[in-house]
């Protein structure tokens, strides 16, 4: 085996083989860098500002300084796009798929074979001097356009992934939004319960100055201890719900302990929202439903790619042949032809068919869901948008009032400690219930923006 292996033609032929496969890894292994490609689709308009690292590493992105003093919305944004996580995770998703549509693009490697005959046998046979030494290159051959067609199909679900990445995107955006105006809730309700129990303690330090005076029973006096004590208890869990809402906003950036002083901005803003006719036009370009035109356009790719597996793919080779009882060479030349008997690829031609069918269908389907949640976010804006202008300009002046004057009136001794208990209790539900329809409205506005695109800066 050694004096075959030694052959001249042999040895000629691994070197060439060892050369080949030397300079196809060093071709792929200084193609680390990965340019983008048609797999980032466009940004949308929504956070088109803001910039996004790409490809960084896992490390890289945790290392992100925790800011402090005021944190702006823009900045939490910011933060958010850089370091998520999870938007890190699916860029790299998007890497990945281009690398596979670039490798299906490659050709079959070709195949050398070594072949020895008519040795180590017994008498005339006996040792290498009757051996037939040959050495081939077959190459196989893709019919039917193969090749392409799997390219274009590799390059379509690149770009699907692309699409999936931009749908988180808008995700992070929209999500880290909502975190802020839930931190701003927070803030507002812990000032509101601070408020209250400094309103409480008048109350309690009153009545306990009319019981000194003989004016009420001692009755009165505990009565608003109870109040003190109840406000307290409030005080306590809005503190402990601005901590929660500050920890769920920083670990939009992947952030676990925010150290930033306070969320800055004012929910008492609200703007007429645009027609439902004009929102309708700037539907499609979410991914939801952008990324559907590609999904047709893959499922056609596939059917045809299942189309061109009907075809077979032959194999050709040629080489060379040494006799060793007389020193004599001959060539040899191969063609390998599958015979396509059984397996003609009809239930993978029937499977992509309805694949395409169904693509279409679901692009529909697409554009049905995006317009009825962009009915149901305008009809939620309206509504919070509406309500929210009535409570401010109805609803909290004459709450404000009617404890105002009821305070007044039980130091004077015209009101007792009831009607001060109501309108007190009245005037809260009012503050709160204006908050709460003010982070609706902005959570409203923040799925608004998802769906359309289209930033709105309500938060001031």
């Amino acid at each position: 085996m050694n004096k075959i292996l030694n052959h001249p033609i042999i040895r000629f032929c691994l070197v060439i083989s060892f050369a080949v496969a030397d300079v196809g890894v060093s071709v792929h292994a200084g193609d680390t860098e990965i340019e983008e490609s048609g797999a980032w689709p466009a940004m949308r308009v929504f956070g088109s500002d803001r910039a996004v690292n790409r490809g960084e590493s896992a490390v890289e992105r945790h290392a992100v300084e925790e800011p402090d003093g005021v944190l702006a919305l823009q900045r939490a944004l910011e933060l958010a796009l850089m370091h998520n996580p999870v938007l890190a995770g699916s860029s790299h998703a998007v890497w990945a798929a281009e690398g596979a549509a670039r490798q299906a693009g490659v050709f079959p490697n070709p195949e050398l074979e070594l072949e020895a005959e008519e040795f180590g046998g017994s008498g005339s046979r006996k040792g290498s001097t009757a051996a037939e030494t040959s050495v081939r290159l077959s190459q196989s051959l893709e019919l039917g356009g193969k090749r392409g067609k799997r390219q274009r199909v590799a390059q379509s679900e690149a770009r699907l992934v692309g699409w999936d990445y931009e749908a988180k995107r808008l995700d992070v955006l929209t999500e880290t939004k909502k975190a802020f105006v839930d931190v701003l809730l927070a803030q507002g309700r812990l000032a509101l319960a601070e408020s209250l129990l400094a309103v409480a303690g008048d109350v309690h330090k009153a009545a306990a100055e009319r019981v000194k005076s003989g004016k009420v029973p001692p009755l009165e006096e505990t009565k608003a201890g109870v109040e003190v004590a109840s406000a307290r208890i409030a005080l306590d869990r809005a503190r402990r719900e601005l901590v929660t809402r500050r920890k769920r906003l920083a670990a939009s950036w992947g952030g676990t302990a925010p150290v930033f002083k306070e969320a800055g901005g004012v929910l008492d803003a609200v703007e007429d929202v645009p027609s439902l006719e004009k929102l309708s036009s700037l539907r499609g370009d979410i991914p939801e439903v952008a990324r559907w035109s590609e999904e047709v356009a893959l499922a056609r790719e596939s059917f045809a790619l299942a189309k061109a597996a009907r075809i077979p793919n032959v194999s050709i080779s040629a080489g060379i042949s040494r006799f060793e009882e007389d020193g004599s060479h001959a060539g040899t030349v191969g063609l390998s032809l599958p015979l396509p008997l059984f397996d003609r690829n009809a239930g993978g031609i029937s499977a992509a068919r309805h694949q395409a069918t169904r693509a279409e269908y679901e692009q529909r389907a697409a554009r049905l869901r995006a317009t009825t949640d962009l009915v149901d976010a305008h009809s939620r804006i309206e509504t919070a948008r509406v309500e929210a202008m009535t409570i401010k300009a109805e609803l909290l002046p004459g709450a404000r009032q009617a404890f105002e004057v009821a305070q007044t009136g039980y130091r004077e001794g015209k009101y007792g400690h009831l009607e001060v208990l109501d309108t007190q209790r009245t005037l809260n539900e009012v503050k709160t219930r204006y908050l709460d329809v003010l982070a609706a409205y902005h959570k409203a506005t923040a799925d608004l923006e998802r769906l359309t695109g289209a930033p709105r800066n309500t938060i001031r």
